[in-house]
């Protein structure tokens, strides 16, 4: 009896598994065709009349970097934006720094917490007492002026192309609602004319985000975009109509992850094929990661919790016809593969050792399930890697081999490792209190040109 439910169990998290991954491949696939098209357009739509644009970007004790990154933004060749930081209650020099360095003198705005920068007329400044990210983009979202918003973090650094593709597509679409793009991994420290220096990552836990973040936008997001299914667009960079915020009530405070519940509470209120979510092949920026275990597991389970809470609270939206493909076939993926898969995983890994032992399972059989899913795996980054460096980045920063070391290496341990904090986040997802919390960074350099 216990042999035959072990085997059944191994077969049906066999099956799962072969399933999982050819819905990927065809999101691989349906994300080339994704930016193919792109490419095309693109070429085709002249830099001209782009819309205005507001940063908005808000800081919690960011002294160690909010200088370089805001020095990046200011220096987009946009012309119609402005930057508003939302100091939200900083205990270290975050607004000392930004006082001293562009001259701030407070405005005569009736909140007295607006200041505007003599030496920048782009950039303001708001003080705030500390609230929380969610609410910190909801004052800030206060004092801007233009009807587009983007939003961003304190540690990413924007490119100038991913903001002007951005700005064309809702140039030339009035019913697109948001759009984001390919979001990099900022591999090293320095910056050169306020924009990374082309290296590759040193250490092995940023080598392995930097290949989870290429499969994560290059191979799979554009597949969800294609077909209309964006159910998340990253708040490290997210540019959108600010009506459509007010429309909701904003971001909610409420929310572990509020970018995530900010995407699909939109898919809600501007339900029909009449409104779009994009996500485009161009990197828009890049972002800080986690250099320790103890950060990065926080992380994983903040996004974990937040992503059991968004699809709980918006449950209407699963298999529901209204919603076409986002609710027919994108909810219930999120549901099986990215909720649930931990519980997957970890009974892989119960049931099978347990089997071997006492002979169960043949062993080569195992072995070749196991290395079908690696090879796999392999093909994946390399068609990654190739689409970013061809059509999305058109930067040459990857080492194929390294790669394909990293790519395995990260099957023994990274991934087991991240199933578990995910298994973890998963039984407290509806106890656990919604924070933004301070999260460590590492300090940027700026070099002379």
């Amino acid at each position: 009896m216990l042999q035959e439910i072990c085997l059944l169990l191994l077969k049906g998290s066999a099956l799962y598994f072969i399933g999982v991954n050819f819905i990927y491949g065809l999101l691989l696939l349906v994300s080339w065709l994704k930016i193919k098209h792109f490419n095309q357009n693109d070429k085709n739509d002249p830099n001209t009349d782009l819309p205005s644009v507001s940063f908005l970007v808000p800081a919690y004790n960011e002294e160690s970097l909010i200088v370089e990154t805001l020095q990046t933004y200011l220096s987009l060749p946009q012309e119609n934006k402005e930057i508003i930081i939302v100091n939200d209650g900083s205990h270290d020099q975050t607004m000392r720094l930004l006082q001293v360095m562009y001259q701030l003198k407070k405005t005569d705005d009736p909140s007295g917490r607006l200041y505007q920068s003599i030496t920048q007329p782009n950039l303001k400044v708001v003080e705030a007492p500390h609230m929380g990210k969610a609410q910190a983009l909801n004052f800030g979202l206060l004092f801007t002026r233009f009807d587009l918003v983007c939003t961003m973090d304190a540690d990413t650094i924007p490119t100038s192309h991913g903001v002007e593709a951005c700005l064309k597509a809702f140039k030339r679409d009035s019913k697109l609602v948001a759009a984001g793009g390919v979001i990099q991994v900022l591999s090293g420290q320095e910056l050169k004319n306020n924009s990374p220096l082309k290296t590759r990552a040193q250490e092995w836990l940023t080598s392995f985000q930097r290949i989870e973040y290429l499969r994560t936008f290059v191979c799979e997001r554009l597949g969800w975009s294609y077909i209309g299914s964006t159910v998340l667009i990253s708040g490290a960079f997210c540019m959108l109509k600010k009506e459509a915020i007010k429309k909701i009530g904003g971001f909610s405070p409420r929310s572990i992850t509020e970018d995530f519940d900010l995407i699909v509470r939109l898919r809600k209120a501007y339900k029909g094929s009449n409104y779009r979510f994009k996500t485009f092949p161009v990197t828009t920026c890049y972002t800080q990661v986690p250099r320790t275990l103890r950060h990065l597991s926080k992380q994983r389970m903040r996004w974990q919790m937040g992503l059991i809470q968004t699809l709980f609270q918006n449950g209407s939206l699963f298999l529901h016809p209204q919603h076409g493909v986002l609710g027919l076939f994108a909810i219930p993926y999120f549901w099986l593969v990215e909720a649930f898969s931990p519980v997957m995983v970890f009974v892989s890994y119960l049931v099978l050792p347990f089997s071997l032992f006492f002979g169960w399972v043949n062993p080569f059989h195992a072995i070749l399930f196991f290395s079908a899913g690696l090879l796999f795996n392999l093909m994946i980054t390399i068609i990654g890697i190739n689409l970013d460096d061809k059509y999305v980045s058109n930067k040459c920063t990857w080492s194929i081999s390294r790669c394909l070391l990293e790519t395995t290496l990260l099957h023994f341990g990274y991934k087991q490792l991240n199933s578990w904090w995910r298994l973890i986040a998963l039984m407290k997802a509806f106890g656990k209190a919604p924070s933004w919390g301070e999260k460590p960074r590492i300090e940027l350099i700026h070099q002379n040109s």
